[in-house]
């Protein structure tokens, strides 16, 4: 039997960043989470609570670049771009289901104001969905978005044997978000993900994320790499799996997918911050690809 895991570091990190961000004035954020702190540690709210000054703002966002060199920079374009290809795909192509892979603390079924009708599912694992709920169902004064969860354990369940066979009905057009293709656990998960897309019609779409691995075969030639690599493993998460962007239409097609966007942060940095991105470095290595099935 698996042992159940609590939420990862990394989405910890991931609603920390979100939060932050949110502390921003309102035209100049890329983004508002009112959901995200409550995730956090108190002490992490308490130093969020002192960020609505600029100067403290500016001082933590220094301290994340020493500590984690272009994490918390790639983290928020990285989150807007999805943001933008989720609404996009809902107002513009029709898509009206939107399936969340290891969901962890990912809040789009209830910040993203889409303004159309959206089936949103969670899948991931049931002790993670537990602390979850928990925690959205102790907010108030913000409204929770009804979400289809489903548990599953992607180490010894199937999505195709636990997924109620009506999330894929002809009336639903569905695009998956999966933020995480990082460990050789997930490559092979990965396998059984993509044929389980594949039940699913023409014009499903795909949008995931993964590693350079480039950064695996020469750690020293990215910036901040080997730090982030350290705090990693000390967290117990160990990055192992990575693809080059070369590769990456080929791994598509075989997946019989076509490939619509294939971008590191160097990429939707720039589209997000414009000039100031040439001043923002690391974590060039983490890619979003984003595809449609044939």
């Amino acid at each position: 039997m698996s042992r159940a895991p609590t939420t990862s570091k990394t989405g910890t990190f991931m609603a920390l960043f979100r939060a932050f961000e949110s502390t921003r004035p309102e035209n100049d954020r890329l983004f508002f989470d009112p959901y995200a702190a409550a995730f956090l540690p108190d002490y992490y709210k308490v130093l969020l609570a002192c960020c609505r000054l600029s100067f403290v703002r500016k001082l933590f966002a220094i301290y994340i670049q020493l500590r984690a060199p272009g994490t918390y920079t790639a983290a928020v374009a990285r989150t807007k771009l999805i943001d933008d290809m989720v609404i996009k795909a809902v107002r513009e192509e029709g898509v009206n289901q939107i399936i969340i892979l290891n969901a962890t603390l990912d809040t789009r079924a209830h910040r993203l104001n889409i303004g159309l009708p959206v089936n949103f599912v969670e899948v991931d694992h049931p002790s993670i969905q537990f602390i979850k709920k928990s925690m959205l169902q102790d907010l108030l004064g913000h409204p929770v978005t009804h979400v289809d969860y489903v548990k599953l354990d992607m180490n010894t369940e199937n999505l195709a044997d636990i997924v109620s066979p009506r999330m894929h009905r002809q009336h639903y057009k569905t695009l998956f978000l999966w933020e995480g293709l990082t460990t050789q656990v997930e490559a092979m998960q990965a396998e059984n993900i993509f044929r389980y897309i594949n039940l699913y019609p023409k014009g499903t779409q795909v949008i995931f994320t993964y590693i350079d691995k480039a950064v695996l075969d020469n750690p020293r030639k990215f910036t901040g790499f080997r730090r982030i690599n350290y705090l990693l493993r000390k967290a117990g998460e160990n990055w192992n799996y990575g693809m080059y962007p070369k590769d990456i239409e080929t791994y598509i097609r075989h997946r019989n997918m076509t490939l619509l966007y294939e971008g590191g942060a160097d990429k939707y940095r720039a589209t997000y911050f414009g000039t100031k991105s040439s001043r923002m470095k690391g974590y060039e290595y983490f890619r979003v690809v984003r595809s449609v099935l044939k």
